[in-house]
């Protein structure tokens, strides 16, 4: 017989897992074929609006620990410097090429940084669980699963009408990459919870998501150029409306995760 500590590190990793690969249910989109101009250009504007309030949720964070001691906080330095060099490490191997031809690894980015965001919240996950507060596992497995879903939008979104061929086993690699960090996040957390690991994490995950966001509207506003100057802005309101559904979205998923 599981003695108790076994028993909740079971638990905790069980639902650690619930809450990573739920991820997964966003990929089937990724297969749809026939997609209109139309639906493909408000479904990456919803993926935008989901990582916009992903990222005020990790400046949330970190501010959190930031407390009211100003620049002074080497937390703070490290997560400046982190985020500046990670973004600038994104951007310069592009140089003058259009960001948006290579939706490969522009899902990669956006994989890199929700993953590196779901380490974080798998750190305090697993120490909530070391300490044993076993009365969140069933919210967490609920809430931190519909987040998850929420936020396998912007994985998905940049293969959604590519030209290009996308094999299965890569869209299984970068859906492991925003998912499976939950879970190491969890074993980690059991063990250790460093602040440090947080800030460190999320300025990665905030320069990433960041660069995605900037890709994928620069891929929609393009997609919405014409001809027909009176479509084209039918087209950039879309995104603009989608953009407010996806933060609309991941607010209310946020909400009653909290509730």
């Amino acid at each position: 017989m599981l003695n108790g500590t076994m028993a909740s590190f079971l638990v905790t990793i069980a639902v650690s897992v619930i809450m990573g690969m739920s991820v997964f249910i966003s990929a089937p989109i990724i297969f749809r074929k026939k997609m209109t101009l139309r639906k493909i250009m408000l479904y990456n504007a919803f993926a935008i609006g989901i990582l916009a309030f992903l990222l005020l949720d990790i400046y949330g964070n970190v501010a959190a620990i930031f407390g009211n001691t100003g620049i002074n906080n080497p937390l703070e330095v490290l997560f400046i410097v982190a985020f500046a060099l990670t973004f600038l490490f994104f951007i310069i191997p592009k140089g003058s090429r259009d960001p948006g031809e290579n939706p490969k690894r522009t899902s990669v980015l956006a994989a890199l940084g929700i993953g590196a965001q779901n380490l974080t919240e798998g750190l305090v996950f697993g120490s909530a669980g070391a300490a044993g507060l076993l009365t969140i596992y069933f919210l967490s497995a609920i809430g931190f699963s519909l987040q998850n879903v929420t936020e396998g939008f912007p994985i998905a979104m940049p293969l959604v009408g590519s030209k290009a061929k996308i094999e299965k086993k890569f869209i299984a690699s970068v859906f492991l990459i925003g998912g499976i960090p939950t879970i190491v996040g969890t074993l980690i957390g059991w063990v250790l919870f460093s602040n440090l690991f947080i800030v460190l994490f999320d300025a990665l995950a905030s320069a990433a998501i960041l660069y995605v966001v900037l890709v994928l509207f620069h891929v929609n506003i393009n997609r919405s150029r014409n001809d027909n100057k009176k479509e084209s802005s039918h087209l950039v309101w879309l995104t603009y409306s989608g953009v407010l559904l996806g933060f609309a979205a991941a607010f209310v998923v946020n909400y009653l995760i909290v509730l």
